[in-house]
């Protein structure tokens, strides 16, 4: 099952409107006046009859959003190298940003994906049309439009663009307001979660209930192991609790809630993971890490890591190519919220619970469906192991790693120091740094 009003009227909400929504959200974010006559104002786009198209866009900007994010997270952390010859594509794989590199940019190109600017304007889209729907009333509505059902459906996006700037940037600023940490970011989700849970229940939307509770599970398992990233085995055991209750309470029929791409169209719509390594041809950009290639369970080959070793190098002239297969075309959905995440987050609160058993149980419901063979152990450090490698594997490239990378405190590898093979050394960066854009802009934060 994947989301329905993730496809409903979607191409139109795109041709007819994505202008007046990125206007607004770039105001928002930076505080410039801009003025074009030729495009319609937002004023007069955000208006009740506009609701339905307004959520659709804001989840467009979304979507074009963790395109960019799943990509640039893959090479900052360890699911991608770089295997191209270009200067800022290797700030991206060295871990060595300038605060003007093009991951402080939005959702106009492929080979430099846009991080900060591209979810900083899927948050603001998504927020500006929840404040509108809160502030309209049913009688506003076009006729079978359920406003409650919309305020879920936005409140869900604006927390998910809250999950990734929390997961992946060093900090972030909201509406030209001052700089969050991941913390701050992380509770300003919890609060949008909690508004989407709400709404959803109430329109009895069951789809964006469980998109809305894996959200806060996500959201506070990752609260929970902030303040504690030298030792990773002794997070908030009580929000722990609640994240795996909370996933607990999704069906375990299949769910999932995927970003659209389309073939066709501006790379906007595409997915650019497969762009980057999809077997394009000598155009790869992106190489798939070796530690991913040929993964094993028992001996037997795991089908969650699809990857192809061409043995040709890439325009880099020094990087073997190893090809993702697990997104097809520039077309392929990217699942980004689906039962299996929510079963990893029960199992890691069952393995730091003492729960082995029911921790146990859960890998192996998901090597069933893989056809791997079963695991077996009574050691509590080896079972919570084996859930975080489960997590590495069956979320691959699904934009979980960097933030996985980051709550647990894994080791970066290459190390900090070594020589990156295109000149110079692999730095420290475990985030993507506050870009000057917005301290340049905002007046809340000081330069730097």
């Amino acid at each position: 099952m994947t989301g329905a009003w993730t496809r409903r009227s979607r191409r139109y909400a795109l041709a007819v409107l994505p202008l007046a929504v990125v206007m607004f959200a770039c105001d928002d974010l930076t505080n410039l006046e801009q003025e074009n006559p030729s495009q319609i104002l937002a004023n007069d786009a955000y208006v009740p009859r506009n609701a339905t198209l307004l959520v659709n866009g804001a989840i467009g900007d979304f979507e074009c959003a963790l395109f960019r994010y799943t990509t640039a997270a893959g090479l900052l952390g360890d699911e991608l190298v770089n295997a191209f010859a270009n200067a800022q594509q290797d700030n991206y794989d060295r871990r060595s940003h300038p605060l003007t590199g093009p991951y402080a940019g939005d959702c106009g190109g492929a080979q430099l994906p846009g991080v900060y600017t591209s979810l900083s304007v899927a948050r603001a889209s998504a927020d500006t049309i929840l404040a509108r729907l809160q502030e309209w009333t049913d009688a506003e509505m076009a006729p079978g439009v359920n406003r409650t059902q919309l305020i879920g459906q936005a409140a869900a996006y604006a927390g998910y663009s809250l999950i990734l700037l929390g997961e992946g940037m060093c900090s972030a600023a909201i509406n030209v307001g001052p700089e969050l940490t991941p913390e701050q970011l992380f509770g300003e989700a919890q609060t949008r979660f909690n508004t989407a849970i709400t709404a959803a229940t109430t329109a009895n939307d069951t789809l964006t209930r469980h998109l809305a509770r894996l959200g806060l599970a996500r959201t506070l398992l990752n609260l929970a192991f902030v303040g504690t990233p030298a030792n990773p085995n002794d997070p908030n055991l009580t929000l722990v609790a609640q994240a795996g209750a909370l996933a607990a309470q999704i069906s375990s029929s299949p769910f999932a809630v995927n970003a659209v791409a389309l073939a066709t169209g501006t790379n906007r719509q595409q997915n650019i993971v497969f762009a980057h390594s999809g077997g394009t041809g000598s155009t790869n950009f992106s190489s798939v890490d070796p530690t991913f290639d040929s993964l094993r369970f028992g001996g037997v080959l795991d089908p969650r890591v699809p990857v192809f070793n061409t043995g040709a190098v890439g325009a880099d002239n020094a990087t073997i190519v190893r090809q993702q297969r697990k997104y097809a075309s520039l077309g392929s959905p990217i699942s980004f919220a689906r039962t299996n995440e929510a079963r990893l987050i029960e199992a890691e609160a069952k393995a730091l619970a003492n729960d082995l058993t029911g921790a146990v149980a859960i890998i192996n419901a998901l090597h069933t469906a893989a056809g791997l063979p079963a695991f077996n152990s009574t050691n509590a450090d080896t079972v919570l192991m084996q859930v975080r490698e489960e997590r590495r594997r069956e979320l691959f490239l699904e934009s979980h790693r960097l933030g996985d990378m980051r709550r647990l405190n894994l080791p970066l590898i290459p190390a900090v120091g070594a020589p990156f093979p295109r000149g110079g050394i692999y730095g420290d960066q475990r985030c993507f740094p506050l870009p000057a854009v917005e301290r340049n802009n905002n007046p809340n934060i000081p330069d730097v």
